[in-house]
């Protein structure tokens, strides 16, 4: 029984590798955040300890209700979120895995190790994971999770089976959302939308509302920018850089939406309503699109998604974030 909706055709290849005893060592599973990447790996540990032959993942036996309540000794599941520093994924980390890996699984037939956003390994992180793949023992599977591919060093990307992961279509997001939740249809349609294609966001802004919140804050600083004057832009600058300090996430979050509104400007600008993302702002956006022409808008998302990435890159918060006031002003007065 799979919990990963849609990707049809990796989930067959992957349920027919589990099947047919023909599992490889590592996978690097890529694609956009929450898009089912985690689940489909956990479903895949379930499949490979159940105890039931005859059926992928029963989902009944005492492993796959081990597995899905995470309370299973042979999973493990590592990344920034639960390392030392919160940002990256350490030595000390790996290593503490790294140690079990080369014994027999404890309570299962295999032993699952999860390393979500592997793209923040760091380098030496990255080498000692990297020994182990090279001589993998048997019975264990890793999964690397991570929407940058490339950041991982080659050779590990040269020693797992890569595996993309597309965002999903709005029908099967819609329909899973209808079946298991009990929201309204109009807010079903709004998170179906504003979701992008990305399951998982949509399923975690049902069950926490701070992140329907901080959209809503998002959305006022953007109206902002484009209504006041630059020194209530700079006063957004100094907010969302102490922000920083306390919750990184938020801030670059927060740019996220941003670029998702100058994208549904510059699709307002060029095509139907009916392709944006933000319907429930609609009026809002077609009372500024006159007033911004198609290169200003496409700049502006150029100028988001840079800043977003050096806050990734450690930049200096203020630095960058006033910055990109300036750039947005300049386009928007």
């Amino acid at each position: 029984m799979w919990h990963t909706k849609g990707h049809g055709a990796l989930v067959e290849r992957l349920e027919s590798a589990v099947l047919n005893k023909t599992i490889s060592h590592a996978y690097i599973f890529y694609g956009s955040r929450h898009v089912g990447k985690m689940t489909c790996a956990l479903d895949v540990a379930r499949g490979l300890n159940c105890t039931h032959e005859s059926e992928f993942a029963c989902g009944e036996c005492i492993q796959c209700s081990r597995i899905h309540n995470r309370l299973h000794a042979d999973i493990r599941v590592i990344s920034p979120r639960k390392s030392e520093n919160k940002t990256s994924i350490g030595i000390n980390d790996v290593r503490d895995i790294l140690h079990v890996s080369h014994m027999k699984p404890y309570e299962g037939t295999y032993r699952v190790t999860i390393i979500d956003d592997a793209d923040s390994m760091t380098l030496e992180a990255s080498n000692a994971l990297l020994k182990t793949l090279e001589e993998p023992a048997d019975q264990n599977v890793f999964f690397l999770i991570t929407s940058n591919e490339d950041a991982l060093i080659p050779t590990i990307r040269s020693r797992c089976q890569s595996i993309y992961f597309s965002i999903l279509d709005e029908s099967t997001i819609r329909d899973y959302l209808t079946e298991y939740h009990s929201e309204s249809d109009q807010q079903i349609e709004l998170l179906t939308s504003l979701c992008a294609g990305k399951l998982g966001w949509a399923v975690d802004a049902i069950n926490d509302t701070t992140l329907m919140e901080d959209r809503d804050k998002a959305l006022e600083l953007f109206w902002d920018l484009f209504h006041k004057e630059l020194d209530r832009g700079f006063e957004i600058s100094e907010y969302l850089s102490n922000e920083y300090y306390k919750n990184a996430q938020y801030v670059v979050d927060t740019l996220g939406y941003w670029n998702d509104l100058f994208r549904d400007l510059l699709i307002l600008k060029k095509a139907t309503s009916d392709l944006i993302h933000n319907i429930d702002v609609e009026d809002r956006l077609l009372d500024i699109v006159d007033s911004c022409y198609e290169y200003d808008l496409t700049d502006n998302i150029r100028f988001v998604l840079d800043a977003r990435e050096q806050l990734q890159n450690n930049v200096i918060p203020r630095l960058c974030l006033d910055n990109l006031i300036l750039k947005i002003k300049q386009k928007t007065i």
